[in-house]
């Protein structure tokens, strides 16, 4: 699957609830529980229109995937956000939304993107 939103958050029920909402609104959702899960997504071809990313999660954390991102030509293309209760350590030069989630700000953001 390519296309879409691809949500990485560890919380079961942030993923469920941002699933719900994006689907409700015509959004195909891919969905990851942290970074790693994340990746391996995009190495197999996965390609979202959008990427939101929680920052700390077990394991492979928001950060790292972020980083992963950047190194490639093709994903540092995709627009991502930041979807965070710790928005104070997002890295610079990205759209950061804290929580809980303004859906209508990132709604918007989505279908900017």
């Amino acid at each position: 699957m390519s296309g879409g939103i691809l949500v990485v958050d560890d919380d079961v029920e942030i993923r469920s609830a941002l699933t719900d909402a994006f689907e409700m609104h015509g959004f195909a959702v891919a969905t990851a529980e942290n970074g790693a899960d994340a990746i391996d997504l995009l190495e197999r071809g996965h390609r979202p229109d959008v990427v939101l990313v929680d920052l700390l999660m077990p394991g492979v954390i928001g950060h790292s995937l972020l980083e992963y991102m950047r190194r490639d030509d093709q994903l540092s293309q995709i627009p991502v956000a930041i979807v965070s209760a710790s928005p104070h350590l997002a890295p610079p030069g990205y759209r950061v939304f804290g929580k809980p989630v303004q859906l209508n700000a990132l709604l918007d953001f989505v279908r900017a993107a």
